[in-house]
């Protein structure tokens, strides 16, 4: 199964790429959203991480985008330090599969992704 992860920050998608990949996932990193979106255009991914805090583009613009285009099948985990109910209502709404808070807690998230790949 092929991940793409997306975070402006370095190493969060160190941390994250390296957790994933021990499982036996392979993963792609995009450090924005224009990088994510031509990586879209170019593979086929099986699901996407993404922190929701990014330059230019948010996360919630991603899965915005994801849902309006022809890539609203990929199921889509979003992750923040923003705790804030509305942030999480806006992730549901936009059919964000899962929603996680930051400090990451690297079980929780396998067991999203782990999830995700038992639905499909």
């Amino acid at each position: 199964m092929k991940i793409l992860i997306v975070d402006d920050d370095e190493l969060m998608l160190k941390a994250i790429s390296h957790s994933l990949g021990e499982e036996g996932y392979e993963v792609i990193l995009a450090q924005d959203v224009s990088n994510a979106l031509d990586i879209l255009e170019n593979q086929k991914i099986d699901l996407i991480v993404s922190d929701i805090m990014m330059p230019n583009i948010s996360g919630l613009g991603l899965l915005s985008m994801l849902k309006e285009y022809y890539f609203d099948r990929i199921p889509v985990i979003l992750i923040s330090s923003l705790d804030q109910g509305g942030t999480v209502a806006n992730s549901l709404g936009l059919s964000a599969t899962y929603f996680l808070s930051k400090p990451l807690d690297v079980n929780e998230l396998l067991t999203c992704v782990k999830n995700v790949f038992n639905k499909v």
